[in-house]
């Protein structure tokens, strides 16, 4: 391992073809900056694997890069203006991320690492997603030695000896603010909370109506956490004394994810806590794992659902949105618990008043969650369990869950259909 300078590594980045970065509050931003400002590395054939990136680096839109490919494993506002150009979506599960990335052959892995310890480790810190398994496997790995990388547990250590290069950085972390609570979240939240009994473990996304159940909760005992992401929500579950993980029959006492992303105040919260534990997504989203877990209680949203339980939760249409993540890995491998529960989360109407449950999905609508694996379904309506139900069973109970301006269409769409 050597501490250098970034700039003396122009040569290994030019050489590299097939580039991995690390992800979330992880991100490499001295690499995507300083890539950014030499376009003269960039040559024919050259791609960069990245997860989510904070913000649209000059190395994802500027002129100059044009013969950058740019592979993404999640689609966020930063760069979905660019899919369809240089920026290609690769429709994967969560967990099968590392996996397709080593298969195609690893040059560089360039990611974050928190100050070494006295032993010769450094930790991954925020993000174990897929970056300790792609570092395995890596021709070369660089990190990005920053104090403000909080130290994790988990499977977040990697040996000075298995790092080609270090880089000082000094970058505060990408943050994420929380999404402000509606009225409709807060109803949302109260269906759920119902649902969820004390000792069952969690699964949360991110958004608003994460927020919202989060306070839902608060009368809840010994919940647990096993979730691709640790936010700010959980953390506060955790403070507040509700999440003990007590009930937990896999990490016991533990909280564990794959990644964790929010605030300053979460990445201080895991720092050294030897309660939070991360893991890669081929094990936090295996399905059979999650299906161990005591009352597995996995809740994620969509942007739509056809009247037979078909989700869709990474398009609208054929323009891609985000990405489907661990939404069904979860979402099943919850309903492999005793007890436990696959749970679509969703506002009955997007912003611009559409019906987000429609007769059919939208031309080009990519299926998510098959209505073969669809579990139960919540608005700010009511709640729906469509596993076990036949068609015409789903077709009534999603319009009761539909908001009532649009109950009678799609009555009269499922009727014109022979659904009822």
């Amino acid at each position: 391992m050597k501490q250098v300078d970034i700039a003396s590594l122009k040569s290994l980045i030019a050489e590299s073809n097939r580039i991995v970065t690390g992800m979330a509050a992880a991100e490499p931003q001295q690499f995507y900056s300083f890539l950014s400002e030499h376009s003269e590395l960039i040559g024919d054939g050259k791609t960069l694997y990245c997860a989510n990136p904070s913000r649209a680096y000059g190395c994802f839109q500027d002129e100059g890069f044009d013969q950058l490919q740019v592979v993404v494993m999640f689609l966020t506002s930063a760069v979905r203006k660019l899919s369809g150009k240089r920026v290609q979506y690769f429709p994967h599960h969560l967990s099968q991320w590392a996996g397709h990335l080593t298969k195609r052959g690893i040059d560089l892995f360039w990611g974050s690492c928190s100050l070494p310890d006295d032993r010769g480790f450094v930790s991954l810190g925020p993000s174990c997603c897929y970056e300790s398994e792609v570092i395995a496997r890596a021709k070369h790995v660089v990190l990005e030695v920053n104090p403000h990388i909080p130290m994790t547990y988990g499977s977040t250590t990697v040996r000075l000896e298995d790092v080609d290069y270090l880089v000082e950085s000094h970058q505060e972390l990408p943050e994420v603010q929380r999404a402000s609570i509606t009225e409709t979240d807060e109803k949302i939240a109260r269906h759920i909370a119902a649902l969820i009994p004390d000792g069952a473990t969690l699964q949360l996304g991110i958004g608003s109506i994460p927020n919202a159940i989060g306070k839902a909760l608060a009368d809840k005992q010994d919940l647990g956490i096993h979730t691709e992401m640790i936010n700010d929500t959980m953390m506060d579950l955790y403070c507040d004394g509700v999440v003990t993980g007590r009930k937990k029959t896999r990490w016991p006492g533990k909280l564990v994810g794959s990644f964790a992303y929010g605030s300053r105040k979460l990445y201080d919260f895991i720092d050294k806590n030897p309660l939070v534990e991360l893991h890669p997504a081929s094990v936090v989203n295996d399905p059979y794992r999650l299906g161990k877990n005591h009352k597995m209680m996995s809740i994620n949203t969509a942007v739509e659902i056809d009247i037979t339980g078909q989700v869709c939760s990474e398009s609208v249409g054929h323009r891609e949105l985000s990405g489907v993540g661990g939404a069904s890995e979860t979402h099943i491998g919850a309903q492999r618990s005793p007890e436990g529960r696959g749970i679509i989360a969703m506002h009955a109407r997007a912003k611009n008043g559409q019906s987000k449950i429609v007769f059919e999905l939208q031309p080009g609508a990519k299926v998510s969650i098959s209505r073969n694996d669809i579990d139960t379904v919540v608005t700010e309506f009511g709640v729906a369990q469509l596993k076990g139900m036949t068609v015409r069973e789903r077709a009534l109970a999603l319009i009761d869950l539909a908001h009532p301006d649009v109950r009678a269409e799609l009555l009269e769409s499922c009727r014109k259909a022979g659904y009822i």
